[in-house]
């Protein structure tokens, strides 16, 4: 009889192993050709590999938010406003329906691993769809539309903020749960590309007075946010009028959103309290909870941000074979991304510590359990085999918009109604140039004059 046992404890072990990671760690290697074609500027086969991982289930249905992102932005990046704006629409209502539900399960959603929720996007997200959707309107020369969308960028972090909140304090609530979320400030609420946007349908659309609202709200936000700000701000913004002209605006975007990348790190309890151990020292302050023994150890994992950088030190503009100039950065979205994902990024944590201490301790009784039944070393293993299945099951969810650019750059050029050659170059660091745009005989009139290019290495 008990060999019987030993093998159904093996058999279910073995099954939890094998099966249940697949569905609880993050699936990357697909985006590899992908980020590749879409380095190399060929948009169009990186669209059409993201339609073939559709087809062979990449994309669960836990990863629809990420798979309307990555076809949306990918549409923005051929010139296809208008689907790039239905696939963004698709992204951000999946977004809004699945927090509402996240925060509606509370405690509940403690229980499974994050890889095994569907996704429901970063804040950082959630907002570059908007500022993606107000520039895919612009060039759609639908003005209302992009100003609704420019506006609900920042209408989100306040949203965010109480959200977060009504989070924090739902699991707080919770009976189960052993100790108290300590929940981060949002401490972002004013998005500077989002302004900047706002700032040209103003400017080209003739109101003087929402334009110079726009930039100056643009302009606080290196005060308020030096963190994220931390570079000089840019002449397009420092050195602009709100009033109404001929002038070519320049918009650039440059590398590739950022990454997520696991952090790996190990709970040991003593009595009524735990110390947690990992290399950034994210909390290192020991957390009570009432009535926990000395002795136990356990492992876990939580994502943090990985900036995947850039291979463009400059962007120059030429005008009619002449060089008029440089972009500037505006915004490092990779920099919004971790100030944003910060104030969830302590959710996260305490989450999968109380997670992980649920388990754990489960797997401690279980190993108990199996040593009573079994004797000697062959008990050891199958204790052993049991922490190691609950060990294997805490991966950090990786998911992430990994198709989005990294950096936004500006430029803006007082022109005199006409025809003009312009010419967009990304140069490395040897000042090669790694690509450039042309677009020839572009008509500068009165109104706005908006050029976009990309180089996503």
């Amino acid at each position: 009889m008990k060999t019987n046992r030993y093998n159904i404890i093996i058999t279910v072990i073995f099954i939890v192993l094998v099966n249940g990671c697949a569905s609880i760690s993050t699936n990357v290697n697909f985006y590899t050709p992908i980020l590749t074609d879409l380095k190399r500027g060929d948009y169009n086969l990186a669209a059409i590999k993201i339609d073939n991982a559709e087809l062979e289930g990449e994309y669960a249905d836990k990863d629809r938010v990420l798979l309307h992102l990555d076809k949306g932005i990918i549409y923005h990046y051929e010139g296809d406003y208008k689907r790039s704006s239905e696939e963004l629409t698709k992204a951000e209502d999946a977004i809004d329906e699945l927090y509402t539900k996240s925060i509606s399960k509370g405690a509940m959603s403690i229980l499974l691993n994050d890889n095994a929720l569907a996704y429901s996007g970063e804040v950082y997200e959630n907002l570059y769809i908007n500022i993606f959707k107000a520039i895919n309107y612009l060039k759609l020369k639908d003005f209302d539309g992009a100003y609704v969308e420019s506006q609900k960028v920042n209408n989100k972090l306040k949203y965010y903020e109480v959200k977060l909140e009504e989070e924090v304090a739902s699991l707080n609530s919770s009976e189960d749960q052993e100790f108290k979320i300590e929940a981060a400030d949002l401490d972002y609420y004013s998005n500077a590309l989002s302004h900047y946007i706002s700032h040209l349908i103003y400017r080209a659309d003739g109101s003087y007075d929402g334009s110079r609202i726009s930039l100056d709200k643009l302009k606080e936000a290196w005060q308020t946010y030096p963190d994220v700000y931390n570079f000089e701000m840019p002449a397009a913004v420092s050195n602009t009028t709100s009033e109404r002209g001929t002038y070519l605006n320049i918009l650039a975007f440059t590398g590739t959103g950022p990454s997520k990348e696991p952090i790996g790190a190990r709970i040991t309890t003593f009595n009524d309290y735990v110390i947690i151990s990992d290399p950034t020292e994210f909390h290192i302050q020991p957390i009570i909870i009432p009535g926990i023994k000395y002795g136990w150890n356990f492992k876990f994992e939580f994502p943090t941000l990985h900036e995947e950088g850039t291979e463009v030190y400059d962007i120059e503009v030429y005008i009619n074979g002449e060089k008029y100039g440089e972009l500037e950065l505006l915004e490092n979205m990779s920099s919004v991304a971790r100030k944003t994902f910060e104030s969830n990024k302590s959710l996260i944590f305490f989450k999968t510590i109380t997670r992980a201490i649920a388990k754990g301790i489960s797997s401690s009784a279980l190993g108990r359990t199996i040593k009573k039944e079994a004797d000697g070393l062959f008990g050891d293993i199958l204790a052993g085999i049991a922490n190691a299945a609950v060990d294997a099951t805490e991966n950090a969810d990786l998911r992430s918009w990994r198709t989005m650019p990294g950096y936004s750059f500006v430029g803006e050029y007082d022109l005199e109604p006409g025809k003009y050659n312009i010419e967009i170059r990304f140069l490395g660091g040897n000042g090669n140039i790694l690509s450039k745009k042309v677009v020839e005989n572009f008509t500068i009139t009165r109104g706005l004059n908006l050029i976009e290019a990309v180089h996503l290495n």
